[in-house]
Formats: structure tokens, C-alpha cells, sequence
């Protein structure tokens, strides 16, 4: 994978919106797993705004899950508080997770839909995230 480097990220505080609950979707976790083994469940929040697919990733891999994230309505999204509490919720307080913007050649932008890959436990980038002052 190349080169290791180091970073240290300055955190920041920001405003918190509204902490939304992500649970199981029996009905649509059901469909999933036709669909597709690799995906280990779908959540959906109370309000039934947001679904997250919860893909398992093949073994040899750092990552453990990739979390693909969208609207049931279409439409774009993006709040880094909104991603750390899915994350939070349905991979776990204690994993990191990263968002990758690949190769324009890779990209493949057909829905507004946001993938998060998250590490297995004791795995991630060397980042050191400094407290806000």
C-alpha cells in the first residue's frame, strides 16, 4: 500500500444538529440479503428519511464494512455530524471511518448515495487528532 504517513488533524467543535436513531429494517435487510450476501443489515432511522446498507468486505482487507449512506428521497446529502452518528450507531463508537474520493477515471457518481469504509478495530490511518482549544 505504499508509504505510511503521519498527520495530525486539528478537531473543531461544531454545532450538533439533532441526534437521529438508526435501527435494524427487518423488511428491508430481508430483500438485501437476496440481493446481495455480502450486505449484514439495513438501517433505517425513525423517520424513515436516510437507509444504510451495511456491505461486509471479503477478508485481507484493513476495513471491515463499508457503510453506503443515502435519502430515501433522493437527495443530496452531506454533514460530517449526520455520518459520525451513523457510523456511531451502526459500526460502533470505537472504529474509524473513512470517506475516499477515488480517481476521476474510478469515479462512479450515479446517486446521490455516500460511502463510508470503516476499519476493522485497531486498524485506521495514522492520524492524531489534536482537541479543540
Amino acid at each position: 500500500m505504499g508509504n505510511k504517513v503521519n498527520y495530525k488533524i486539528h478537531a473543531c467543535k461544531l454545532n450538533k444538529e439533532e441526534v437521529l436513531n438508526f435501527n435494524i429494517n427487518k423488511q428491508y435487510s430481508t430483500k438485501a440479503f437476496i440481493d446481495d450476501p455480502l450486505i449484514v443489515g439495513v438501517y433505517t432511522d425513525e423517520n424513515d428519511e436516510y437507509i444504510v446498507e451495511k456491505h461486509r468486505i471479503i477478508d485481507g482487507h484493513p476495513f471491515g464494512y463499508r457503510l453506503a449512506i443515502k435519502r430515501t428521497d433522493g437527495k443530496p446529502i452531506h454533514s460530517w455530524s449526520l455520518f459520525q452518528d451513523i457510523k456511531n450507531q451502526v459500526a460502533g463508537d470505537e472504529v474509524v471511518a473513512i470517506e475516499i474520493y477515488p480517481e476521476k477515471s474510478k469515479v462512479t457518481d450515479t446517486a446521490n448515495m455516500y460511502h463510508l469504509w470503516v476499519f476493522k478495530i485497531g486498524y485506521g490511518p495514522n492520524i492524531d487528532l489534536i482537541p479543540p482549544k
